[in-house]
Order: structure tokens, then sequence, then C-alpha cells
């Protein structure tokens, strides 16, 4: 509020809602300053996206997962080189995934994959996920699921990527192989 001195005269005064006659030259006034509107919040960020149809897709050690298919985005996009997620609000990101890893007698027994951002692998302890077969005579799809609540800046980029030390499969053909989903939660 901005106080201003009242007299019979001031046109100022008439803004405070009290008729001049009533006003008297020692009387004060208030006249509101205009109020900002409270800031907005930032809209959501969220976004999944699909490795689906084609087949097997063969992922070499340290190599990052496709993505060939979206969902619902919001201040989440995908690379033209179909591998790079990159967000554009920084805050804490909750990322899940799942993919369907091949075990056959002429691949690995192994297979983990890790969450990166900006190109460095997220705490090992936090976001390396996988699985072992010690059958290798028999072909088998296992689904690798895993999660973790990560810090990502804006403009950073996520991948998911092969760190088993060895080549890998996802099994899909007609169905989803593998899925990643990214939620802002602050």
């Amino acid at each position: 509020m901005n106080p201003c001195k009242k007299n019979c005269s001031c046109e100022r005064c008439k803004k405070c809602g009290i008729p001049s006659r009533v006003i008297k030259a020692v009387e004060e006034c208030e006249i509101p300053l205009p109020q900002e509107p409270p800031p907005q919040p930032p809209p959501p960020a969220f976004a999944n996206f699909f490795l689906s149809g084609g087949g097997d897709i063969f992922l070499d050690d340290n190599e990052a997962i496709p993505w060939n298919s979206k969902g619902e985005t919001s201040g989440i996009t995908l690379d033209p080189d179909n591998v790079t997620i990159r967000v554009s609000q920084a805050g804490m990101y909750n990322i899940d995934f799942i993919i369907t890893g091949g075990f056959a007698s002429f691949l690995p027994n192994i297979i983990v994959v890790a969450i990166f951002v900006n190109d460095i692998e997220v705490n090992p302890i936090l976001t390396r996920f996988g699985a072992i077969n010690n059958e290798g005579d028999r072909f088998e799809c296992i689904p690798i699921s895993g999660g973790a609540i990560v810090p990502i800046p804006a403009g950073g980029t996520v991948q998911l990527r092969n760190v088993g030390g060895a080549r890998f499969t996802t099994c899909g053909g007609t169905t989803f192989s593998s899925s990643i989903k990214l939620i802002k939660i602050i």
C-alpha cells in the first residue's frame, strides 16, 4: 500500500473509494499498489520411449539402446540419433526401464544395462541392472527392469547402455522389446 495525504481536492485520494465530501485534510488514505501474479510452476516433464517390432537388435558393449516409438511426451525429446533422450528442464527425474534380453548358446550368459546422463554413467550401485543365465543350451528371453531417481540438468541427455562387457540381443518380434519412462518429480 502507498499512503497519500488526503485533502478535499486531492484526485489521487478518490481512488481510495472515499467520497471527497467526507475527506478531511488530515486523514490519510492508502492506494493499493499493483500486485504481480504468483509465479507459475514449470510445465510437467515426462516421456516414454519404446523399441518395438522388426525383430531382435544386437547391442555391442557400451552401445546405447535405440528407441523407435514414443508415447506421450512433454519437455523431453528424442534426438535424431534415436538413442539420446534430451531433457529441457533441470530437476530430479524418476527413470524406469525394462528390456527383454536374449540368452542362447551363441550369446553371453550375462546382460547388464545402466543409465547414463550427459555421457557419464550414473552411480552404478543405483543404476546397473542385469541378468545371468548359466544354461547356455537353450534360448530364452529374460525381462530386465530397473529404475532410479536421477538429477538431470537443463538440456541434459539420457541413454540406456549395454555395460556387461559383451554383445547381447533384445527379444522383440512384434512386441516391445524395451521401454524407458522419465517423469520429473521436482
